[in-house]
């Protein structure tokens, strides 16, 4: 039985408790936020208690593996904390706002022997794990060209209450918008399903329907490189009018062409080979419980975690070098430092 610590009560960490309830080998143990009233209230739903502070709820002797539910900028404290304390730690995305922080906590995680996964839930929704199949299969031969579209139409109290701007408005906490926020999914997903890196990126943002006083983006169009030459043109938005169920990625391969719809949706993915297209019905588990539990299996075993902080820094190259390219005006590529710019 895996003893967890909950770190951050809002509503990522209410869909960790929804998801927990009755998985097998794991047992919430204590919660903490800064929030009292919202610790108490997660507790309420857990069945647990609320540790009096962090450290108190690290040193708990039950608490094996510690999750993160925090603004983003917060998280890589907590994080370093917890491995610190020689806790297993499952982390929300984006585990940090640049992917050389994120790379130096999977460092230490595995000089501690100790497992660091993000929670990129994506990983586990029926339509994606189709689509890798179907790509592993080669069935549309080598990915060429992508289209990722994250495209949202948030209520206007996304921001918070008119005149109380929350923590996803802030530039320091959140460390950017929509990129950050969402695309980094669409970004992740894409890789599992193909394989690839990411090796370039140059793009634009922009601040369009947000409330006055949002520091961070919320429309934004990228062009990136792939590892084998192809290439991935983003799309996001925030406040795209009458947006439902539009986020969505379509490949085209040398051989044909794969169209994954919502995660959250109801539609079939749709594959174009040999001349044709076919609709693929797909089942759509619980993708929050199957991350959750692959976390467990993962501590428990000894095996490799569902999503690890080299691919949360994969994705975040591409969420940074869009900031880094749109402040600079230039091609941003990877390798040694992840802000590298090309002259």
């Amino acid at each position: 039985m895996i003893g967890l610590g909950i770190v951050g009560c809002g509503w990522a960490a209410s869909e960790i408790v929804r998801a927990g309830a009755g998985l097998d080998g794991l047992a919430i143990v204590s919660v903490f936020d800064t929030d009292r009233r919202r610790a108490q209230a997660l507790a309420a739903a857990a069945g647990t208690t609320v540790a009096a502070d962090l450290d108190a709820l690290l040193d708990h002797p039950q608490v094996d593996a510690v999750y993160a539910g925090l603004p983003h900028a917060l998280l890589p404290e907590v994080v370093e904390r917890a491995l610190a304390r020689g806790r297993h730690v499952l982390s929300e995305k984006p585990l940090a706002v640049t992917p050389d922080i994120a790379l130096r906590l999977g460092e230490m995680a595995d000089r501690r022997n100790l497992k660091l996964a993000v929670f990129f839930e994506l990983r586990r929704a029926g339509t994606v794990e189709a689509a890798r199949r179907i790509v592993q299969e080669r069935r549309i031969g080598e990915a060429r060209l992508v289209r990722l579209r994250t495209l949202i139409d948030k209520r206007r109290d996304y921001w918070g209450p008119p005149g109380q701007l929350n923590w996803r408005a802030s530039r320091a906490l959140a460390g950017g918008g929509v990129t950050m926020m969402n695309s980094i999914h669409q970004l992740d997903t894409l890789r599992y399903i193909t394989g690839l890196d990411y090796v370039s990126v140059t793009g634009a943002i922009s601040t369009l329907a947000a409330p006055a006083g949002v520091e961070v983006e919320d429309a934004a169009s990228a062009t990136i490189g792939l590892s084998n030459g192809g290439i991935v043109s983003l799309v996001a938005s925030a406040h795209a009018p009458g947006a439902t169920r539009a986020e969505t990625i379509e490949i085209d391969g040398t051989l044909g062409r794969l169209d994954l719809p919502d995660p959250f949706g109801s539609e079939p993915l749709r594959l174009y080979a040999d001349g044709g297209w076919t609709d693929i019905p797909v089942e759509r588990p619980d993708s929050h419980r199957l991350m959750l539990q692959a976390f467990v299996d993962a501590v428990a075993t000894g095996g490799a975690v569902p999503a690890s902080a080299a691919d949360a820094a994969q994705a975040l190259f591409v969420v940074d070098g869009l900031y880094r390219s749109f402040e600079t005006g230039r091609l941003v590529h990877s390798g040694a430092s992840a802000s590298k710019v090309a002259r």
